[in-house]
């Protein structure tokens, strides 16, 4: 059995990593980056129009 540090060390990969495997993380990424895009914008939206019609009740 191995000692210290060096069982660590037998499960870094030595290869590069596969293009298939890059390219899915990106994609991965990019659909976690548009969906929170498309979440701000629309929670954006909804708490400036919520604001506003809670202004006007005050003023009523």
């Amino acid at each position: 059995m191995p000692s210290g540090n060096s069982v660590f060390k037998e499960l870094e990969p030595t290869d590069e990593v596969p293009e298939y495997l890059k390219r899915a993380l990106l994609s991965e990424v990019d659909t976690i980056r548009d969906t929170m895009t498309v979440v701000t914008h629309f929670t954006e939206h909804f708490l400036s129009a919520l604001a506003v019609s809670l202004s006007s009740v005050d003023t009523d």
